[in-house]
């Protein structure tokens, strides 16, 4: 290859990968005209921008609404959306870490495979290996370079001639194949799409003209340009891999132990020379897609279906009332599962870039909600969601019949606690949907936090309902409702502020318990 080009080294490499077509996740072609037809709405979808894919997405998981064959199709934008070429990823990576670093060129210290495992709608992953002689890594990764040295030094070998000896300038390759191989790790690189930022700009600004719009048509006390303008904040932020790094590094510091290697939760480790807005390495976490669990049989995997089950209701609610701090987007394609130590379930939680921060006012207003849920009569509660709108722009004389309003509510709570909120028995979906439009015909506005939180809650049950049906998602809720209620008389107590961990028990909480 031309040493001073790396276009054509790039290309080169994309061309001993197998060409451009290598990096597709696409399936096999098209048998039928139904597949066809499914084959052509998925790939507008894809090109649509981000917006149609996280419909589809959520669509995807709602087998309650929807046909299982629909869903079936609908899933493959979970982890099979087209995957762009890798000379793009080569041109993404050198613009995001330049020679001019101490760490010098990105393909010194780092390398990747020329095919992704994984394309999803704002980015791809590749699987790669990163040198750590002069890496500040973390007890974890030095363990793993230590203990799988001779494992992982020889697939590193396997990755510089598939990809270096074409893509790096000369000299390059006789300078990583050396000593510092026995301190590679395993990793994943994670590179946005080309276009997307494209794509969103023009959606944040239909957003953002649509709310204007709202605005001057009289409609704002419907909340349609609020709406519009969080889901737009929503999107921007989606783009920006710095802040799903920050969000990762928070996560691994609120769920602590039960986050680490031998721990029920596995949060990827953030490489904190290595992250920029459009590109990210982060530890290489090995599993299954969930995928696997959810369509076992009965029982075929069961044991290992209810600890799965157990771990990620337990997960969701220790997030939302012990820390305050929601993965917004846990659908099938973002988890997966392995066996721990002594042959324990594990769950793998990626793609942390969409989270819900119920720290300071949301934080409390929930957890005064949730105990007015569990101990006070229906209407009082349907009365209460007109008291917090006031929150967020609204205001009690533009609620239209706010009797017809609480008893709508008070029905949708009731037809819950009648099936005792087992999932198999449940419509959340459809609930959530009839609550947001009582709020609209009424004029009542809910904060956008917890609609976010509605939606991560009903993706997530899509999910639990297919590995445990019967389960009782409230019983599992109260050891941490009751954790949060001690917490915030202790700082009611104490004076102190409430901030977003709560003081430390006398035993490690256990998401398995």
């Amino acid at each position: 290859c031309p040493r001073g080009d790396p276009s054509a080294r790039a290309a080169a490499a994309d061309h001993a990968a197998g060409g451009p077509k290598a990096a597709s996740t696409k399936g096999p072609k098209a048998t039928t005209w139904l597949d066809g037809w499914w084959d052509l709405l998925l790939r507008k979808s894809q090109r649509s921008g981000p917006v149609f894919v996280k419909l589809g997405q959520w669509a995807a998981t709602r087998r309650d609404l929807l046909p299982e064959a629909w869903c079936d199709q609908l899933g493959k934008l979970h982890d099979d959306t087209e995957a762009h070429p890798l000379a793009f990823t080569h041109k993404v990576l050198a613009e995001a870490f330049p020679k001019n670093r101490p760490e010098g060129a990105w393909h010194k210290k780092l390398l990747i495979e020329p095919k992704p495992v994984g394309s999803g709608c704002i980015a791809q992953v590749y699987l790669g290996y990163l040198i750590l002689d002069d890496e500040p890594g973390t007890a974890k990764a030095k363990d793993k370079a230590s203990a799988s040295s001779s494992a992982v030094a020889p697939r590193c070998m396997l990755g510089l001639r598939a990809l270096c000896r074409p893509c790096l300038p000369s000299g390059s390759y006789a300078e990583v194949a050396s000593s510092k191989l026995q301190r590679c790790i395993k990793v994943a690189v994670k590179v946005v799409h080309p276009q997307v930022r494209r794509a969103v700009d023009i959606d944040l600004k239909v957003l953002r003209l649509a709310a204007w719009a709202s605005e001057r048509a009289g409609l704002d006390h419907l909340g349609c340009s609020l709406m519009l303008r969080q889901f737009a904040d929503f999107l921007e932020a989606q783009t920006d891999l710095r802040l799903e790094a920050k969000n990762l590094r928070t996560f691994r510091q609120l769920l602590g132990p039960s986050s680490a290697v031998d721990g029920p939760v596995i949060i990827p480790e953030v490489f904190e020379r290595w992250v920029a807005s459009d590109a990210l390495v982060m530890s290489f976490e090995e599993g299954e897609p969930i995928h696997e669990l959810l369509t076992a049989g009965p029982t075929e995997l069961a044991k290992e279906q209810m600890a799965a089950w157990k771990i990620l209701v337990d997960l969701f609610w220790a997030m939302v009332f012990q820390h305050r701090f929601v993965h917004g987007d846990m659908h099938p394609g973002n988890l997966f599962w392995r066996r721990g130590k002594g042959g324990s379930v594990q769950i793998v939680v990626l793609d942390c870039g969409l989270v819900i921060d119920l720290t300071g006012q949301p934080g409390e207003d929930l957890s005064m909600m949730v105990k007015a849920f569990l101990t006070r009569p229906e209407e009082e509660v349907a009365g209460m969601l007109i008291q917090l709108s006031e929150r967020v722009g609204g205001r009690a004389e533009d609620v239209v019949d706010p009797s017809g309003f609480i008893t709508g509510i008070a029905n949708l709570i009731r037809e819950g606690k009648t099936v005792k909120y087992q999932l198999s028995k449940l419509n959340a979906g459809a609930l959530m949907g009839r609550s947001m439009l009582l709020g609209r015909r009424h004029r009542v506005r809910f904060d956008a936090r917890f609609v976010n939180l509605m939606v991560a809650m009903v993706v997530l049950q899509g999910v639990a309902m297919r590995l445990c049906g019967d389960g009782d998602i409230v019983v599992r809720m109260m050891p941490y409702v009751l954790g949060a209620a001690v917490t915030n008389l202790k700082a009611t107590i104490g004076g102190g502020s409430r901030g977003r961990k709560a003081p430390e028990p006398e035993e490690e909480p256990s998401y398995e318990r």
